[in-house]
């Protein structure tokens, strides 16, 4: 468990009280941002999002209207709820550590395990985590938003923008192997603008997936939401299910399969697949390897630089195999 700054927490458990009436402990949890899981007295849960005050407050918004579309459209799997304070606003404005400035929001906790905290993730589960992505790209199919739009480091269509960090990848075939993958991704890169588009959840790794059993049950954590080929939904969930898997494409079938269960993909999205699996990985160990050497005392910040670069050496020796 990761221990939390005294001054931080000590900053957080003041605003709850004084703006939301909300007192407990408060654990820290895994990511790149400041999340929090607080426990009330009687054992009630709330997860705490603290974001640096330079986050546009549209972004929260369009969180905000995103998830009444979901629900108003059908969507049936458990999304955020968020609390609003005393003041009737969705955040709240907090100084902490050397009085920066930072907001914070109280979401409503939801119950299942992350897929990340299972010890084995079924070939039926893998499968219904596809179908329930494409449940909840149909039900937000019609949304948009002009932040959806915005220029996102982690929109996949605009891999590219990481490239000038390959260098900073340890290991010259590690860095060789990330090279290959952003090769790929730009092959494809002008298909993209050709492809359906629509917001997209942005994020569906582990961490974001929770399930019961070999159902899914809830979706969280929408900052990532962006307007994107609707194909790097999925390429996005593969590239974090394949990992630490003995056969990884049999994993990326089932999720496949699970999500064209609900929407019927293009020959031209399938194309794509598999180099837009290649360049998130490859995104994904240039941000962690940049994040390794800003802060290596925060392993929290690149907990997927191993798994990430072991699939890209199998990808790649698959991808040269079919060559």
């Amino acid at each position: 468990m990761e221990v939390i700054d005294r001054s931080v927490a000590k900053a957080i458990h003041h605003c709850l009280a004084k703006n939301y009436g909300i007192k407990g402990r408060l654990r820290r949890l895994s990511g790149e941002n400041l999340n929090f899981l607080l426990t009330t007295k009687d054992e009630a849960k709330f997860v705490i999002k603290v974001v640096d005050e330079h986050m546009p407050v549209e972004v929260v918004k369009m969180e905000t209207e995103l998830l009444e579309h979901a629900k108003s459209a059908g969507f049936s799997l458990n999304l955020p709820y968020i609390h609003k304070n005393y003041k009737e606003k969705i955040e709240t404005g907090i100084k902490i550590r050397t009085n920066d400035l930072y907001r914070l929001r109280v979401i409503g906790y939801i119950r299942g395990i992350e897929l990340d905290k299972l010890s084995d993730i079924s070939i039926k589960l893998l499968k219904n985590t596809g179908k329930s992505l494409a449940a909840f790209d149909r039900a937000i199919e019609g949304f948009n938003h002009p932040v959806a739009h915005r220029n996102h480091r982690w929109n996949l269509a605009e891999a590219g923008q990481h490239v000038d960090k390959t260098s900073l990848v340890e290991n010259e075939i590690h860095r060789d192997n990330v090279a290959w993958a952003f090769d790929l991704w730009k092959e494809v890169k002008p298909l993209l603008g050709s492809l359906p588009h629509q917001v997209i959840h942005g994020d569906g790794n582990p961490e974001n997936l929770l399930a019961e059993g070999d159902r899914i049950v809830g979706l969280v954590d929408f900052g990532d939401c962006c307007y994107a080929p609707r194909i790097c939904e999925l390429a996005i969930c593969l590239a974090y299910l394949m990992m630490d898997r003995d056969d990884p494409m049999e994993a990326a079938g089932a999720v496949i399969d699970g999500y064209c269960s609900l929407i019927d993909l293009t020959e031209q999205e399938l194309g794509v697949l598999f180099a837009l699996v290649c360049g998130r990985l490859a995104v994904t160990v240039c941000m962690a390897s940049a994040r390794q050497q800003e802060d290596p005392e925060n392993p929290t910040w690149f907990t997927s630089l191993a798994p990430a670069l072991e699939l890209l050496a199998k990808l790649r020796a698959i991808g040269v195999s079919q060559a």
